[in-house]
């Protein structure tokens, strides 16, 4: 087993866990204000002037953490149509040559929203109801953004040692499955 590949399964766990509760924190927000706001409505016909604003803002959170908790859980779709008849190998090298290009796309859209957020930062950017500070929120989708691409670097180079003919284990779930054949084959020789 690669100490690397125990490594990224155990820095893989952590920030997944850590996404999905800082996205979870912000779907929360999200989801009381809004209830709140339904209830005072009904109940006394008083609407809360800026949870519009929140909700909008703390969609940006969920987004910005659930897209990479995603890519790092492999809950993306490959489209292998094309590479599908092809040996593991060359489907790798295949699947990085087109991380390549996607890092490269995704570097260029990280450094178009840090920069965007940057822009609203000097200006102070706010919501035009409440006043809430928008530019916080640009910065977290740049981060956001970041953070994927992280993700889907990590994946591009897997695919780079699948293709170079080393055994890449990619999840837990592939480590328990190479554990217990690894012990059911012990199992069978000591017999």
């Amino acid at each position: 087993m690669n100490n690397y590949d125990l490594r990224k399964i155990a820095l893989q766990e952590k920030l997944g866990t850590a996404f999905a509760i800082i996205s979870g924190i912000f779907l929360c927000i999200s989801t009381v204000f809004m209830f709140t706001n339904m209830l005072t409505r009904t109940v006394s016909d008083y609407n809360i002037r800026y949870v519009y604003d929140l909700c909008s803002l703390c969609a940006a959170g969920v987004a910005s953490f659930a897209i990479p908790y995603a890519t790092i859980k492999g809950a993306h779709t490959n489209m292998d149509i094309i590479t599908s008849h092809l040996k593991p190998r060359v489907q790798a090298i295949c699947e990085a040559v087109s991380g390549i290009v996607t890092m490269i796309i995704m570097l260029f859209v990280v450094y178009v929203l840090a920069n965007y957020a940057y822009q609203r930062t000097l200006v102070l950017e706010a919501t035009t109801t409440a006043k809430l500070p928008t530019y916080i929120f640009r910065w977290l989708y740049a981060l956001g953004m970041l953070l994927t691409t992280v993700a889907a670097g990590i994946e591009m180079i897997d695919m780079f040692r699948i293709a170079a003919g080393k055994q890449v284990i990619r999840n837990r779930e592939q480590l328990e499955e190479m554990q217990k054949l690894s012990e059911n084959k012990d199992g069978g020789e000591n017999a």
